[in-house]
């Protein structure tokens, strides 16, 4: 039994905001849903249907004993039991008291009273009392005694009676064993009203009648009509109590609530306790009364009791067919909509779709979907409930018994389900969707229906909706509230999101995994949905849907709507800049790929629409790599473009540029610009700024079009002027822009031609910007963070080019601190290197333009339209503009170092005179004034960079000295001079750049020489520059007419700088000497610059083969330095070397650390050369080998060790005519004495001793002996008290083979120094080896430049060193060129002069055998192409001296031109040194020299290259010797061997400062008395002297006498 709605809990007050609760149901009430009251639990059992007895007539007496059937079981029309006749029968009696049996006697008069006679009152009394007695006493024939007061609860006027009456009906069912009839009267009378007020005890009398639902015997067919009017009539009782309750927004809980419970509980027992009895109508009825409930109820406990009441009516009875489709819709909304009840739903539902209906639901389900949209009554939400329930149908494929939903029925459904435009519905059916598409076997379902139309159908209607709506999150109140479902709350709605778009996006990723499983019919529906909903596939279905259209030609002509599906792509998909840029790129390919097709088959206009659906795209691109391949396409369109669509092209790729300037690139934070070659080419490309992408696509239509049109070349070049001087414009474009103009090169004939490489690699080490010299981050990390003293600190990059560089320790001034402050802060990677890892886009042509020209001749006249003047002096001024204003540092640096390579083309400027003019003025300026832009600190980099970056670009521009005025050659020469000691690294440049100037302008730097050797004199302590200075010096000195004017103190400040250097050598020596003896480990010392480490005695020693470029430095600096004191001294005008002779000499004598004084063996010979040239200026002598006549009688020979000579005399024994030799370390001269032999006086006596006086006559008389002669030059008086110890006296050399085997061999010794120097010609385009060697002949500049080098000498019978070359049979040629003056003498090996053979093998390589071992070769390079070292390999080539002429020309049009010589023309000269190789030329960096004067330039620096190549090749194995040294070695050699073994004891003198010095008082040959009489001065006599050739040079030989002289002079001071 339920439990008496006193039983119920009440439901709290609530608020007024807690009232506002939502409906449930939008389609089927208009009201608001409150907060549902708790429902009544029921208490009823959970039993089985049971059968309903039959009724049987009962034999009481006083009852009736028998009913018709037909009134038992009849009713009226509207389904209530017909009871009229037993009522009014029983009414008209007269109530008999002895009719009713049992209870108290009082019964009887309690029966009277109401009687219907009595008043109301009375009757209300009895009542009262007899109710008491009824639950005390068993009564029978209780319907006679309700007989009597029935007529009671028509008493509508009075409640009380009414009351009375429904309360006495109450006691009378309880009444045990109550007949059929009493029952049924009973019944009749509980039902018999529809008035609510006495719902509660009259649902109580009921209750009691029926047992709780359990027992409906004598009233079956009346139970469902009277629940189905007692429910409607309840639910709207409590639909006004709640309209009341809610107008006074409190209030306690509603009883009515309670009652409605209690109904929805009781009809549920009633149908599980009497399912048999219910009809098909009586479902319908009871179906139709709950869903209207359901449709109308605002509580979501009523829809909770209802689905309650549906699933036991699913359960026990069987649903209408009439009832089906509407219980679906009520169940499917409620399911969909209210999450708390969903399971209980669902389970109704399960228990109908596992019925014999079960199938026919699932009908009744697609056919609501199938229902007209616009049909009355028609609500938009049913089929969303619809579109769940069949989800999770589907979703459940059969399982438990439920039935299958039809795919192929579903999707027609669906389709017509979204007739109506109802956003909502729209996302459910795309989630149902997108649920079959997830699940793997209803996935295989769809994949075997053949037509995808609807389903392609379905997704292209919703994506268009939604694509619809700007906020579909969201309505109005007023969209709510004109709709048939009102709002429901935030917890209970949650399906109320709009979740299609997500779920679209879903089955869109879903059908693009399916693409391999479809069929082709399949995959196109899918592609062309796929089209159509382009802006929301994923971007693999995207990839896969621009695969299949280039894969099926769908973007081609072949397809009728080809332009509108890649206009599709454009704006669906590629517009969409969140799109990878992969995809982006794939589309922009497809396009490209259909544009190619489109050109080929299609009329120009298609294909100008074609090509404008790509190009307009790149005005709006901001993805870098897509707006690479957008502009990759716009340049393979503007190359075959004619010159009005070109202009077009360029129009639309300026308009970028000329918008905002957005962010800098940023470099990356890594260093990969540090890393290795190896390194950077593993990572990924970039293609820098959206700036940079344009403008590499002008500079690689600039290479295209170069050849092709000179209007295109001209509108590309203003085009790439603009970007390089705009600040607008990123930076790494910029550089790109300069990239290619400064590689813009002309050639002869002034024919534009791009350049493949770069140049320029000294000046960019000088700026870091190479690998070797750039910035290492462990470097940066290890740089000192105290301030420490500049000569104990080495730069960053000093530290980091030793590392990495052979050429570092030449190339750096390391005297430069990291930081004077604190630690150096991490570098910024730059956004170009020298040469990087890709100079221009695209390989430029190697021919030069036949269209464009930097200069056209006016007078030749031109057709502008074929033949178009570059302006180039435009070029030069936005040069000038960026050099003066302070643009950024990655341009200004690049400026810097590529300005002056360009400039070497003299071809390229022809016709920018004025501008070239007014560069050299602003650089000029800007070293002057010092206001050239300083690095940023960033760079670690100072402004002395920058400076020798000026000097360089200043060091070209010489070469237009042919444009200047005096004045202005002046002010290049004094910058230059400003330069030296300004900066601590500009004194190298500058010095190499006045070495140029001697050669070009020498009037300009005569005019300011001697300011130039006071600057030289001045940093003398800068050791780092002592190769360049004395370099300087060394050439300078074989051009006189430069210091012509120079007095005797310009001469000593040269002579000082030597002197210096050698002191520096000296000390060098010692204290390394001092480092190593007191330590026990080596150390090196650390120094700056070229000569930064000298290695010590000991190293030398124990690690000959360790050394370093810098170890051999030393030594050259020794030899130069000794070169300049001899050339300086041969240039000092004959009456002034003699007073010169003993300041020098005092300065080539030093005192070592132990006090002792030293003469180094270069010393002595230098002081040997002094006294040879001190008073002659023709030292050059020959012997005459017949010098005496039979008449003179027999020659005798005698040879004399005389100090550091060997003098040999021959004389004539009758005559004394003499032949004298005299073998000194720095030559051998020849002379001849005759003594003046006169006849005795008459007086005189004749001769009587010896032989017989007639013998005189005869003629093997003896009258005179060499040593007659000897001692006549050289007789030495003897006073040992007053001159103490004497020098070393002659010694005579046996006579005899031996002697005069070692004389001959030191007569072969020569008395200059011997080089040798390649030549060879490179004709145009050679490269091989072989083909090159085989040259016979080369160009008229190149003949010219031979004749200047030296003088033409026949080979065979030569008598000089000829270098190997075969001097016997001409099988190296019959003539070559040599060079000679009074110090060395220089053989060039020359290639074309050479015999060549085309058809013999060997020819090439016996010229091979001789320029492959020569250290230093000259390469005419007219190949027009970069020379590269390894075009000769060698062991021995250390140096190749690359002459280049500035403009390349044919060999044809070098012989049409009118300077055929190139005496006008200029050459660039440069140094390459080998692999490992120091550089240290002066030409390092590329000079320009003209052509006159090439060759002495060119063999200057040769002379020098062979000098420290010998040097180098010789750092294993010893010191290199000169001649000089070899032929005083040998004379002591002499010495040691036959001087008197009593003499006293000389000191060895040291051969070198690098030697092992042995410190003594003297050394052989030039005592400490002899250095100290040197110091003040020669006094020569001559006994006899007879000049053979006729001149008045003399020869002197000292005797004892002048050494006496000397001495005794020495004392004295």
């Amino acid at each position: 039994m339920s439990p008496s709605p006193r039983d119920v809990p009440e439901t709290p007050e609530r608020s007024s905001s807690s009232s506002a609760l939502f409906g449930a149901f939008r389609t089927l009430t208009g009201g608001r849903i409150k907060n549902p009251t708790p429902s009544t639990p029921s208490t009823s059992a959970t039993l089985t249907p049971v059968q309903t007895p039959l009724l049987k007539p009962e034999n009481k007496e006083g009852s009736v004993t028998s009913a018709p059937a037909a009134r038992l079981n009849g009713g009226t029309e509207d389904g209530t039991p017909d009871s009229t006749e037993h009522g009014h029968h029983i009414a008209n009696r007269r109530v008999v008291t002895s009719d009713v049996l049992g209870g108290p006697l009082e019964l009887n008069e309690l029966l009277e009273q109401l009687n219907t006679s009595r008043p109301l009152s009375d009757r209300i009394v009895a009542i009262r009392k007899i109710c008491p007695i009824l639950k005390e006493y068993p009564i029978n024939n209780a319907l006679i005694l309700w007989s009597a007061a029935s007529d009671l609860l028509d008493q509508e006027e009075s409640s009380e009676a009414t009351y009375a009456g429904y309360a006495l009906l109450k006691n009378c069912v309880k009444l045990p064993d109550l007949s059929p009839i009493e029952r049924n009267v009973f019944f009749n009378a509980i039902s018999r009203s529809c008035d609510y007020k006495d719902f509660n005890i009259r649902f109580q009398a009921l209750h009691e009648l029926t047992g709780g639902g359990r027992n409906v015997e004598a009233f079956e067919p009346f139970v469902a009509p009277f629940l189905s009017r007692s429910l409607n009539s309840c639910f709207k009782a409590v639909r006004e109590a709640r309209r009341a309750r809610k107008q006074k927004r409190s209030g306690p809980t509603l009883k009515e609530d309670d009652n409605l419970a209690q109904l929805f509980q009781y009809i549920i027992d009633v149908t599980r306790f009497n399912s048999k009895i219910f009809k098909e109508e009586d479902v319908e009825l009871l179906l139709n009364q709950v869903m209207g409930i359901c449709k109308e109820t605002t509580q979501q406990a009523d829809i909770e009791q209802a689905i309650r009441i549906f699933d036991t009516l699913i359960t026990y009875t069987h649903i209408p067919t009439k009832s089906l489709k509407s219980c679906l819709e009520v169940l499917c909304d409620v399911h969909r909509q209210l999450n708390s009840l969903q399971d209980p739903t669902w389970n109704s539902l399960s228990n109908l779709f596992k019925s014999h209906v079960g199938q026919s639901s699932v009908s009744a389900l697609l056919s609501i979907l199938l229902d007209d949209p616009n049909s009355s009554g028609r609500r938009k939400n049913i089929p969303r409930g619809v579109v769940h329930v069949l989800q999770k149908l589907l979703l459940q494929n059969g399982i438990d018994g439920l039935p299958k939903v039809p795919i192929s029925l579903l999707i027609p459904a669906l389709k017509v389900s979204l007739a109506v435009d109802y956003e909502k519905h729209d996302a459910d059916v795309v989630h149902l969707i997108s649920a079959i598409l997830s699940e793997r076997d209803l996935t295989l379902l769809l994949l075997e229906e053949d037509d995808w139309s609807d389903l392609v159908a379905i997704l292209d209607i919703c994506a268009r909706r939604t694509d619809t709506v700007s906020a579909p999150a969201m309505r109005s109140k007023n969209d709510c509230t004109s709709t048939s479902e009102p709002a429901l709350p935030a917890e209970l709605n949650a399906d109320d999101r709009n979740t299609s778009g997500d779920d679209l996006t879903t089955i869109l990723i879903a059908l693009d995994n399916l693409r391999e499983d479809m069929d082709f019919v399949q995959e196109a529906s899918v592609m062309d949905l796929f089209m159509r909903l382009a802006n929301r596939i994923s971007n693999s279905a995207a990839e896969s849907l621009v695969k299949y259209c280039a894969e099926e030609r769908v973007l081609h002509p072949s397809n009728e709507n080809w332009l509108e599906s890649c206009r599709a792509l454009l704006a669906k998909i590629y517009r969409d800049q969140k799109r990878p840029c992969s995809l982006r790129i794939l589309i922009v390919k497809a396009l490209i790929d259909t544009y190619n097709t489109v050109e080929s088959i299609c009329p120009e206009e298609t294909v100008s629409q074609c090509a404008a659906l790509i190009l307009d795209n790149i005005k709006e691109e901001t993805d870098i790599a897509v707006l690479h391949e957008l502009v990759d396409f716009a340049v393979g369109v503007a190359d075959r473009a004619s010159d009005e669509d070109f202009a077009d092209i360029i129009n639309l790729l300026k308009a970028p540029l000329d918008e905002q300037r957005g962010p800098s690139p940023q470099p990356p934070t890594t260093l990969a610009y540090w890393a290795s070659p190896a390194m950077r080419s593993r990572e990924v490309p970039s293609f820098g700024s959206s700036c940079n992408i344009l403008t590499t696509a002008f500079v690689r239509l600039f290479t295209r079009t170069l050849n092709q049109s000179a209007a295109k070349t001209r509108i590309l070049f203003e085009l790439l002027l603009h970007v390089a001087g705009s600040e607008l414009c990123e930076t790494d474009a910029r550089i790109t822009a300069l990239k290619l103009l400064f590689r813009l090169r002309s050639d002869a004939n002034h024919a534009i031609v791009v350049s493949s490489s770069s140049e320029g690699e000294n000046i960019a080490c000088v700026l870091c910007r190479t690998i070797e010299t750039a910035v290492n981050p462990e470097t940066v990390e290890d740089a000192p963070q105290v301030e420490s003293k500049q000569e104990e600190q080495t730069s960053w990059r000093e530290r980091n080019a030793s590392s990495h560089s052979p050429h570092s320790s030449l190339t750096r001034h390391s005297t430069r601190s990291a930081n004077a402050t604190g630690r150096v802060s991490m570098p910024i990677p730059p956004l170009w290197m020298y040469p990087g890892p890709k100079g221009l886009p695209e390989e430029p042509s190697a021919t030069a333009s036949r269209h464009t020209f930097s200069y056209l001749n006016p007078a030749h006249g031109a057709d502008t339209a074929v033949r178009s003047e570059l302006k180039v002096a435009l070029w030069l001024e936005l040069i000038i503009s960026l050099l003066q204003k302070a643009p950024d540092w990655e341009v200004y640096s690049y400026i810097l170092v590529h300005l002056g390579p360009q400039l070497s083309n003299q071809s390229l400027f022809r016709n920018a005179v004025p501008q070239l003019k007014l560069l050299r003025s602003v650089v000029c300026e800007q070293i002057r004034a010092s206001t050239f832009h300083e690095p940023p600190s960033y760079t670690l980099l100072k402004k002395a960079d920058v400076a020798v970056c000026l000097f360089h670009i200043l060091t070209i521009l010489i070469s237009y000295h042919g444009h200047y005025e005096k004045s202005e050659e002046d002010e290049l020469v004094r910058s230059f001079l400003h330069g030296i000691g300004s900066w601590d690294r500009t004194s190298k440049w500058c010095i190499h750049a006045l070495t140029v100037c001697c050669h070009e302008i020498p009037l300009s730097i005569s005019k300011s020489l001697d300011n130039i050797i006071q600057k030289m004199s001045q940093i003398i302590t800068q050791s780092q520059i002592a190769i360049h200075i004395l370099e300087f010096l060394t050439s300078l000195a074989r051009m006189p007419h430069l210091y012509k004017n120079f007095r005797e103190d310009e001469f000593k400040m040269v002579f000082g700088v030597s002197f210096r250097y050698l002191q520096y050598v000296r000390d060098q020596r010692e204290r390394l000497s001092a480092a190593s003896a007191s330590q026990s480990g080596h150390k090196t010392l650390r120094h700056s610059g070229a000569s930064r480490d000298f290695a010590s005695i000991s190293e030398q020693k124990s690690r000959p083969k360790d050394k370093t470029s810098a170890d051999d430095l030393p030594q050259y600096v020794y030899a130069l330095a000794f070169h300049v004191i001899t050339f300086w001294f041969m240039a000092l005008k004959l009456p002034e070397r003699r007073q010169q002779i003993p300041w020098i000499t005092k300065n080539l004598i030093y005192t070592d650390r132990a006090g002792k004084e030293v003469t180094e063996e270069q010393s002595q010979v230098i002081m040997d050369i002094m006294q040879m040239v001190a008073y002659s200026d023709r030292d050059e002598t020959a012997p005459e080998p017949h010098f005496a006549k039979a008449f003179d009688g027999d020659v005798s020979s005698k040879t004399w060790i005389v100090g550091l000579s060997l003098l040999t005399i021959e004389t004539a024994a009758r005559t004394g005519i003499s032949h004298i030799t005299s073998r000194r370390p720095c030559g051998t001269r020849h002379w001849s004495v005759r003594p003046l032999i006169t006849q005795p006086p008459r007086h005189q006596v004749p001769i009587t001793t010896g032989l017989a006086s007639e013998a005189f006559y005869t003629s093997s008389y003896v009258g005179i002996l060499p040593d007659d002669i000897f001692q006549a030059m050289y007789s030495p008086l003897h006073f040992p008290s007053v001159l103490g110890t004497l020098p070393d006296m002659p010694v005579a050399l046996p006579q005899d083979d031996k002697v005069r085997r070692a004389l001959d061999a030191f007569d072969r010794n020569p008395t200059v120094d011997g080089h040798k120097v390649g030549v060879i010609y490179i004709g145009e385009g050679q490269t091989n080896e072989k083909e090159i060697l085989l040259n016979v002949m080369g160009s008229a500049d190149y003949t010219a430049f031979l004749g200047d080098l030296g003088t033409l000498v026949r080979l065979k019978g030569a008598k000089f060193n000829a270098g190997g070359l075969d001097t016997r049979d001409d099988t190296d040629g019959e003539f070559t060129i040599c060079w000679r003056d009074r110090v060395m003498e220089i053989v060039f090996h020359i290639t074309t002069m050479m015999p060549t053979n085309l058809d013999d093998d060997q020819t090439w390589t016996n010229k091979k055998r001789h320029i492959g071992n020569d250290f230093v070769n000259i390469i005419f390079n007219d190949s027009g192409l970069p020379y590269n070292f390894d075009t000769f390999p060698s062991a021995f080539n250390y140096v190749h001296i690359v002459v280049t002429p500035e403009a390349r020309a044919s060999f044809v049009e070098r012989r049409l031109e009118e300077d055929p010589d190139g005496r006008n023309r200029y050459y660039k000269v440069q140094v390459i040194p080998k692999p490992g190789f120091p550089e240290i030329s002066p030409a390092a960096e590329s000079k320009i020299i003209s052509g006159r004067n090439i060759a002495a330039y060119c063999r200057l620096i040769s002379i020098n290259a062979s000098v420290f190549s010998q040097v180098w090749y010789a750092r294993d194995g010893g010191e290199s010797i000169s001649s000089w040294r070899n032929r005083l070695r040998e004379i002591k050699r002499f010495r040691e061997r036959y001087m008197d073994q009593e003499s006293p004891p000389h000191t060895a003198s040291p051969s070198s400062p690098l030697a092992t010095h042995n410190l003594g008082g003297s050394v052989q040959g030039f005592s400490n008395s002899q250095a100290r009489e040197s110091v003040s001065g020669f006094k020569r006599t001559s006994v006899a002297t007879f000049i053979s050739e006729g001149t008045n040079r003399s020869s002197m030989l000292s005797g004892a006498v002048e050494l006496e002289k000397q001495g005794s002079d020495g004392s004295k001071a």
